[in-house]
């Protein structure tokens, strides 16, 4: 049976009168976002103040609990009604619901805090290994030491970029990057301390 007439049947059992002509069948996968849903978004063009729309999963209402919440609160200030039957047949977007939806803007903020501390410890772990950060260079490596050459020749960067076809700001981050392991060379207690000069003998 297909996952779209079972959803119908689902509907139906619960009490609710199927119309056909109400009824939006979502082809894409769940992990598109409600916005780039067309059956979804037609049923939102059909629904008028004091409709309800009713759905099995709350995965038919977003891809993530972001988009879900987003979602709720579109269809309460247009003041559409939404029961999602995995739940229960209470009306999402009524003042008695307040909580669940607050249950999942928690959810929401810690999906969002958990993500980006795994990403700074998962960067964490790669530099430790000595995996390079950030975006690949544009440059291949018979591209890089030619710019250098270049550099070393006294083009200018701008000159460089042109002809390598790339923008100024790759041959700045070439050209910073050699430049520092010199600066790391000149630190404090390595260089010669300062000689005072006292002018008034």
């Amino acid at each position: 049976m297909p996952t779209h007439e079972h959803d119908l049947f689902q509907i139906d059992a619960a009490g609710y009168f199927v119309d056909m002509s109400a009824v939006f069948v979502e082809r894409c996968s769940c992990t598109t976002p409600a916005l780039g849903r067309i059956a979804f978004q037609r049923a939102l063009r059909r629904l008028q103040p004091g409709d309800t729309l009713i759905t099995t999963q709350l995965s038919s209402l977003g891809n993530s609990i972001a988009d879900v919440v987003s979602t709720i609160d579109t269809l309460e200030k247009r003041g559409v009604g939404a029961v999602c039957l995995a739940y229960g047949k209470e009306n999402l977007c009524s003042e008695a619901e307040r909580g669940f939806v607050q249950a999942l803007r928690l959810a929401e903020e810690l999906e969002r805090v958990t993500r980006r501390s795994r990403a700074r410890e998962a960067a964490s772990a790669a530099k430790e290994r000595g995996v390079a950060q950030g975006r690949p260079s544009s440059l291949t490596s018979a591209q890089q030491r030619q710019a250098m050459l270049a550099l070393d020749a006294g083009l200018t960067v701008t000159e460089i970029a042109r002809t390598l076809n790339t923008s100024r700001q790759t041959i700045m981050r070439l050209r910073n990057a050699r430049a520092q392991p010199a600066d790391a060379a000149a630190q404090p207690g390595l260089h010669p301390a300062p000689i005072a000069v006292n002018d008034s003998k």
